[in-house]
């Protein structure tokens, strides 16, 4: 019966003092167990860019035409994937005497899922616009809501202004590029467009 008794005692003992003993990090092994791979967040993967967008539009263009005025304009513009294809890197330079350089980014955005195109340039603008994606040749990109001043600098709320980009499919070596804006985004109008040639 002691015997009996002592075994029982030195495993009950035994017991407790595994489960209450730090683990050599400091954390008990109870603590460690209640991790569970269901508690663990899930990661959907971020959408790409389609094939066919990014081998039609990479490389460098040169370009020709109109403002509204129809005076001429002639620019550079460039694509190149980057960051895994997962955006595609756009570089828009005009020819003098005109002055609109501009950098910009395609690509699926986390969060949203949806398709957009960020652009900055040389004049201190900075826009967002959004797509229904490569869509039958054709990109229709129209801005998101501007970025507003803080409102601790005393600067009146910019008016509205809508603005959208068509990159529109002719040829597999010409594109066109039109840029609009309207007051109340349904009647718009013409800034300027230019057809682009494939330099290589």
């Amino acid at each position: 019966m002691n015997a009996v008794y002592h075994t029982s005692l030195l495993l009950i003992l035994g017991t407790v003092l595994t489960v209450s003993a730090p683990s050599q990090n400091g954390t008990s092994p109870v603590a460690t167990s209640s991790v569970t791979p269901t508690s663990q967040a899930k990661f959907d993967p971020p959408i790409r860019l389609p094939n066919n967008l990014v081998d039609f539009f990479s490389g460098e263009w040169d370009g020709t035409g109109e403002f509204a005025s129809g005076k001429k304009i002639e620019a550079d513009i460039s694509f190149t994937p980057d960051l895994d294809r997962q955006w595609l890197v756009y570089r828009h330079t005009d020819r003098p005497p005109n002055r609109y350089k501009a950098l910009g980014m395609w690509g699926f955005e986390y969060a949203s899922r949806r398709f957009i195109m960020v652009i900055n340039d040389n004049f201190g603008g900075a826009r967002r616009f959004s797509s229904e994606g490569w869509l039958n040749g054709k990109v229709f990109f129209e801005k998101i809501a501007e970025l507003t001043p803080p409102t601790n600098v005393g600067l009146p709320a910019a008016p509205t202004r809508h603005e959208r980009f068509t990159f529109e499919r002719q040829d597999g070596d010409t594109l066109r590029m039109t840029y609009e804006s309207s007051d109340d985004g349904k009647n718009w109008r013409l800034g300027d467009y230019l057809i682009f040639k494939r330099k290589r």
